[in-house]
């Protein structure tokens, strides 16, 4: 049986760079034509034909994942993947026409812009409109959607459709308390918890969940005997994957009610201990 523990984490540098992985940014970039200069924010920003920003800590979770003599490759694709995007933008001035690729996708609040299509998803969370084409997967803005046949709940009703007709998620029961892992090649398994009772009964009380990455989700239904348990062994789920990535959303412990999360406990405060209205509700429980 598959338990949940925190894993001891392998030393990295204070500030979590790599110079090799670094370097091979700036030459990619220079090879594009552009600048390229670290700056706060754990960022790298390219200068040229355009301006730009490279988020280093998505593209370390990557690294992490291929053998040190594929970096070059991957930052190559990945590099260049944003540049053409930025280069060389996606007409979605027909609504018609690209109705199809858009989807519903979830992002960390800090990612909010003024001219980004979002809102509030739940606590630390924002729900953002995208294209998704076979080469990218770009974020919708104010200007792309003037003249749009839709109202703003009506464009994420259809961004959630997308989601949904992409197919469901794989779902492994992972442990005695009946937590599920939510998991899929996808950036939108977030989404997901929308419709969270697919893939579980949350029963009258609704669920646990976490929100770790674009690719996975995990949840488990509350019940009286397991909910402390599972809460712990979510926390420890939570934080691991956060950490490990691609595409890192929150390390969260959320409650789940009929599609909606409440924050149960934040994890960057360090608390060990749910909130005492959470558990006397559990205490509660028959």
């Amino acid at each position: 049986m598959t338990t949940f523990e925190r894993r001891d984490r392998r030393p990295t540098a204070a500030d979590g760079s790599d110079p090799a992985l670094d370097s091979l940014v700036v030459l990619v970039a220079e090879s594009h034509g552009y600048g390229c200069r670290a700056v706060p924010g754990d960022v790298m920003l390219l200068d040229g034909p355009q301006r730009l920003h490279i988020g280093m800590r998505n593209l370390r979770q990557l690294a992490r994942q291929v053998p040190r003599d594929d970096w070059p490759a991957l930052v190559a694709d990945h590099v260049g993947t944003i540049i053409t995007a930025i280069e060389e933008p996606l007409d979605l001035s027909d609504f018609a026409l690209v109705r199809g690729l858009l989807r519903s996708r979830i992002y960390p609040a800090e990612a909010r812009t003024g001219r980004l299509i979002s809102r509030p998803f739940a606590p630390g969370l924002i729900e953002a409109i995208v294209a998704d084409t076979p080469t990218t997967v770009r974020t919708v803005v104010t200007d792309d959607v003037v003249g749009w046949p839709v109202t703003a709940d009506q464009l994420f009703a259809v961004g959630r459709d997308g989601v949904r007709a992409d197919g469901p998620l794989e779902c492994d029961v992972i442990d005695d308390t009946g937590i599920r892992v939510l998991e899929g090649s996808t950036f939108y398994a977030a989404t997901h918890l929308v419709w969270l009772e697919s893939y579980l009964d949350p029963g009258p009380y609704g669920a646990l969940a976490v929100a770790p990455t674009r690719s996975t989700i995990a949840a488990c239904t509350i019940r009286k005997d397991t909910a402390l348990v599972s809460a712990e062994r979510l926390r420890a789920f939570a934080d691991d994957a956060h950490e490990d990535g691609p595409g890192s959303l929150t390390p969260d412990l959320f409650w789940w009610r009929r599609g909606t999360l409440t924050l149960l406990e934040r994890a960057d405060t360090g608390r060990a201990q749910l909130p005492q209205d959470f558990l006397r509700f559990v205490a509660s429980l028959p």
